[in-house]
Formats: C-alpha cells, structure tokens, sequence
C-alpha cells in the first residue's frame, strides 16, 4: 500500500494549573478546538517575528535578515504533532519574551524593572510548562553575563519568578480549588528531568541534516567572537547558553521528544541563520537547505 499523509495527532499531557485552565478552554470552545494546527501554525509565525525582533534589537547577528524566523518556524514545523496547540508551545513565547527583556540589560539605567520583568515571564513559562524550571539557573547566568554579580538582581529575579504563582495560588484559592492546585506544584517535585523518551534514528534526521550548518555557524562564531562590540558579544553568549539549556529540555521532556524541540528552536534557529547569511559557498547552503527540507517532508509523509 502507497503511504500516505498521516493525520495530525498530538496528545500532550497537561499538568500546570494555568495550562489546565487554557486548555480547557479551548476543548469548550469548538473553533479553537477544531482549528487547532491554525492556531498553532500563527502562533509560530509570530514567536518567529518575535525572535527576529529580537535579533535585530540586540543585534546578535552580523546582518538584519529574516532567516531567523524562517528557521524557527521551519524548526518547529518539522513533526506533525507540532501543528497541535501544546503547553510547551505556548511557554516557549515567554521563554523568547524573557530572552528578548534581557538582552537591554547591558548598559540599561533601570536594570531592577527588566530583570523583576525578566522573572516573571519566566514564572509565567513555568505555570504553562514545568520544564521551563531548567532555566532558572539560565536566568541568573544571564543577568550575571549583561550586567555584572549584583545579589539585589538575583532576589528580584526570584521574587519575580514566584510572583505568578502567589497570584494564581490566590486565584485557587478563591475559587474554593486549592487542592488541585497544590497537586499540580506536587507533579513538579516528582517528575524525572533526567528520563528522556525513546528517540529513533528516523526522530534525529531533521537535527542530522541542520548538524553541518550549525556546526559551521558555531566555528565561524566562535572565530569572530572578540571582533564585535560588547553588547554582541555578551548576547551571542547568551543565546550559546540558552542552546545549552535547550539541549537539557530535550533530556528533561519524558513525555515525548517532540514537544522539547520547542525550547531548543529558537538558539538553533539564530545559529543556522547566522550560517546562511555568508556568502560563501552558496551552492553547499542551498544543498544544506533542501535536506532539511527533505527530512521535514519525510517526517510528515512516512513518520509515524
């Protein structure tokens, strides 16, 4: 029998108390139900204008270009439960807001309001998705490396991160749900972050075909490091950190591989951008770019 095109499924398991109260939501409201790849397809066009906001403002990379968005959303569209609505896709755009706050760290004349709104996005992040706890240590590295080690910035992080929590913990409260509340918080304690799921061989394709372009991209980084202005300097060694972090994510997301692609996309994506906008051989990036585009059609005709 000829393959076909398979049916989008996504069956992301649900346990923080904001995602609980979203998700319900749209299983209530049938256009959003029924129109999840949609959402979730202009939900990812939008992290990617986010990201290439980003790279702009701070300039990360050597150029102004599009291509950072365009690898974010190619990077996120690569398995078919990824055009489903998830609580990782959703706490992915605070986890990109939080990285955009902190990049006008460096040399910011109220550095106190970023980080405290660095924080709370963050919070925020994690009462969608509990893996987001992973970048607690990835916020107070970030601060230390745009500013400087200032324990005044590492408690107003803190209080900022637990801020959202206090207030849905009130919101419960109020509304007599305590106990499931408090239950949620419970999951978090005893989830494995170090229980990574089964990965194929056919799962890794898509990162095999991107291998060569970021690893040429990191040893062209890392060769013109010292020849840019601070600013850049100290970013790009943010966003280096944060692909660290996204690589722990993938280890931490027990539930399913492709629901941790979310958190390494966007650092992959500002990597492969930064190797596509060389001049140099041409011919051998456009060959790069058609694998993947391969892999990505593969994964949606023949995954399973």
């Amino acid at each position: 029998m000829a393959p076909s095109i398979i049916s989008i499924h996504a069956d992301a398991e649900i346990h923080t108390p904001l995602a609980q109260l979203l998700f319900h939501w749209f299983e209530t409201t049938p256009f959003v139900s029924e129109n999840q790849p949609l959402f979730a397809s202009l939900l990812v066009f939008f992290q990617g204008l986010l990201l290439n906001y980003t790279a702009s403002s701070h300039g990360i990379l050597y150029k102004d270009t599009m291509l950072p968005g365009l690898f974010f959303v190619l990077i996120n569209s690569i398995y078919p439960a990824q055009l489903m609505l998830s609580p990782q896709m959703i706490a992915n755009s605070f986890l990109l807001l939080m990285v955009f706050r902190i990049g006008f760290l460096y040399e910011s004349e109220s550095p106190v309001l970023l980080v405290f709104d660095s924080g709370i996005l963050l919070g925020i992040g994690i009462l969608f998705n509990y893996d987001l706890l992973i970048y607690l240590p990835f916020i107070l590295v970030s601060i230390v490396t745009m500013t400087s080690f200032n324990f005044r910035y590492f408690l107003i992080a803190v209080i900022g991160i637990l801020l959202p929590a206090y207030f849905m913990g009130v919101y419960f409260y109020l509304t007599d749900e305590m106990g499931p509340f408090l239950q949620s918080f419970e999951y978090s304690l005893v989830k494995s972050y170090l229980n990574p799921p089964r990965v194929t061989f056919l799962m890794l394709l898509s990162g095999i075909a991107l291998a060569p372009a970021v690893l040429g991209s990191l040893f062209h980084l890392q060769g013109n490091y010292f020849r840019n202005r601070v600013k850049t300097r100290r970013i790009q060694l943010v966003i280096g950190i944060m692909l660290i972090f996204g690589i722990f994510s993938l280890l931490a997301e027990n539930e399913s591989f492709v629901y941790g692609v979310a958190f390494l996309s966007a650092p992959l994506a500002l990597i492969t951008a930064n190797y596509y906008i060389s001049q140099k051989r041409f011919w051998l990036k456009e060959f790069f770019f058609l694998i993947t585009l391969c892999t990505l059609v593969f994964n949606h005709y023949f995954y399973r």
